[in-house]
């Protein structure tokens, strides 16, 4: 039952926030609704979920339009091509996979045309894998001082999905402290870290991350 799911991992992760010292109300649980229907999404927000995640653009128009109650938030954390931007912007209360200044200045575009400011995480392909999208890490603090410049598009943070076959622990740590640097050297405030899915979330708690993204473990296998 999503209900007992969601309070289960509540539980552990209020558990893992105390562990380590972290304010569980910084810890955000995202409730990964690729490829479910509306049904579950109800179900979910009834049941105390405040927050979902859609990997594609069309899911994420279709369910936004169709089931919107006050007070549930649509995060977008898959890949976005630029000309699908519109439909997202100003609907998402975070974009967590943003990697390239083009993408940056289309939703900054929009945004402006909107009449909004976007928030944003830049993802960073720490693998290297060409499977993934996201900024490489070296040319990440470059990025980051470019997107600055645009007034419509705001960092917030950033976000990583490790190679699967590798101890994602590292991964999270190497992550946070790219964050501290951009902060260091930027003078920028990056509260947000978007890392830890439903194998690997009490990790991802432990070095640091504010935003999880749990789908199998809420709604099952896809």
């Amino acid at each position: 039952m999503i209900s007992q799911k969601i309070s289960e991992i509540f539980t552990v992760i209020e558990e893992t926030a105390a562990s380590c010292g972290r304010n569980v109300a910084e810890i955000k649980l995202i409730g990964v609704t690729k490829t479910k229907p509306i049904e579950m999404i109800r179900e979910a927000f009834e049941a105390g979920l405040m927050d979902v995640g859609e990997n594609y653009v069309e899911d994420f128009s279709d369910k936004y339009q169709q089931y919107h109650p006050e007070g549930l938030n649509y995060h977008f954390i898959g890949r976005l091509p630029t000309k699908k931007v519109r439909k997202v912007v100003g609907k998402s209360q975070l974009i967590h996979s943003v990697g390239s200044i083009k993408l940056a200045k289309k939703i900054d575009l929009v945004a402006s045309e909107e009449e909004v400011c976007q928030d944003v995480l830049i993802q960073v392909n720490q693998g290297g894998e060409l499977s993934k999208s996201g900024a490489d890490s070296k040319s990440l603090e470059d990025l980051v001082a470019e997107i600055m410049q645009l007034s419509n598009i705001r960092v917030r943070g950033l976000m990583s999905i490790p190679p699967f076959h590798e101890p994602a622990r590292p991964y999270f740590s190497e992550l946070r402290n790219l964050r501290d640097t951009l902060q260091e050297n930027l003078s920028i405030d990056l509260p947000y870290l978007s890392m830890g899915m439903s194998g690997d979330f009490v990790d991802a708690i432990l070095e640091g991350s504010t935003h999880i993204r749990v789908g199998t473990s809420i709604f099952g296998q896809r």
